[in-house]
């Protein structure tokens, strides 16, 4: 989804304007599931019918809209994405910091965003967000970008 990577093996100290974004590749290579991980973040109506879903989900074609072209997404994430992403309470002032930074990268696509940007979305502390995204542990495969 993202082409540019922090180098590995390379001393990296972030910042407040180190963009972050949710790694893919530290889901697919963690014991974590991510499916499990997305149904968590449902609103009540889908997240009910996720968990009695069995298998992977189908998968819906998606147009991007700038260039035209056509990826498939899985339907769990399309509809996280598309509709309970939109809503209200999905990103909760007073739910922890992980969580949160977690549900606006689910939210935008992705999109790589700074601990400056993210604390406007999540009225957290640049500061903290910072600490905590930077510190050894890895947090729902947020990493710097």
């Amino acid at each position: 989804m993202n082409e540019r990577k922090t180098p590995k093996n390379v001393f990296f100290k972030p910042s407040i304007d180190t963009q972050f974004h949710i790694d893919f590749d530290w889901w697919q290579s963690s014991d974590l599931g991510w499916r499990n991980a997305l149904i968590r973040c449902m609103c009540d109506e889908h997240r009910d019918f996720f968990l009695n879903e069995s298998g992977t989900g189908s998968l819906v074609d998606i147009v991007d809209p700038e260039s035209g072209e056509v990826s498939q997404r899985d339907t769990l994430q399309d509809i996280l994405i598309t509709h309970c992403a939109k809503q209200e309470t999905f990103i909760q002032p007073n739910g922890p910091l992980t969580d949160s930074v977690f549900r606006v990268f689910l939210a935008n696509g992705n999109k790589p965003l700074s601990c400056r940007e993210l604390s406007e979305l999540t009225g957290k502390a640049p500061e903290t967000i910072l600490k905590t995204l930077s510190g050894p542990r890895i947090y729902r495969g947020i990493k710097p970008f």
